[in-house]
């Protein structure tokens, strides 16, 4: 049996998960902004309570209780290192990766926030003023330093903490003399900072959020089961 001081390996393997959740997230989300190590850290050591704490409770319930932290050691070392036990912790961790990913990318803390700020009459966003303007922007007007105009669609744009660029499909420059927007020639174009001087959104997505698709669907169920108790 591994001693209580004992093996880095069983120690890391109660750590590790929380740090593969955590870089799993990022990885999958592309997350841009720099996080301060703190934060990871801190996040990383939650996620590992978590999952360790998960995989005890599943061990419980369904083979044996676990009475002290000896006994967990060995659950995962004695009589030899147990690899089933690590896969299965192994896959809690990516499975809270994705998790926290699909969170971040459906902008479920923007969601909570707009929740709690509609009860106290407050209007704030984590998000740049950049980036929450281009948010839902599908098809844009640009206004360059050199007193050019543009029109296309929103392809990709810079996240926060990054130099201020864009790209547009499609793009289209204003001429002067026919007074039309007339192509440039290209399947994209590409403008930095010291190009852009005004952007106009001039039409937006209009792609419904998950929480608006989910509760479109809910209603939908409802009254399919009203349609069939009534008959």
């Amino acid at each position: 049996m591994v001693s209580l001081p004992g093996s880095a390996i069983f120690y890391a393997v109660l750590i590790a998960p929380g740090f593969v959740a955590v870089m799993t997230a990022i990885s999958l989300s592309a997350i841009e902004s720099d996080i301060k190590q703190f934060v990871l850290l801190i996040w990383s050591l939650v996620s590992s309570l978590l999952i360790d704490t998960l995989f005890i409770a599943a061990y419980q319930l369904f083979v044996e209780p676990i009475t002290s932290f000896t006994q967990f050691q060995s659950i995962l070392f004695d009589p030899a290192f147990r690899t089933g036990y690590i896969l299965i912790i192994f896959a809690t961790s990516l499975f809270f990766g994705v998790f926290y990913a699909t969170a971040i990318l459906v902008d479920l803390p923007g969601v909570l926030r707009e929740i709690l700020q509609s009860k106290m009459q407050i209007s704030y966003s984590r998000r740049q003023p950049w980036e929450e303007f281009l948010k839902h922007a599908d098809q844009v007007m640009i206004k360059t330093s050199d007193d050019q105009s543009y029109i296309g669609d929103v392809s990709g744009w810079s996240r926060a903490g990054h130099e201020k660029e864009l790209r547009i499909r499609d793009p289209h420059r204003y001429n002067e003399n026919t007074k039309q927007f007339e192509s440039v020639g290209g399947p994209e174009q590409f403008f930095r900072d010291t190009d852009i001087q005004r952007i106009t959104v001039l039409k937006t997505d209009n792609f419904p959020t998950i929480w608006v698709r989910a509760k479109r669907r809910l209603s939908t169920s409802q009254s399919r089961l009203v349609e069939r108790s009534a008959c």
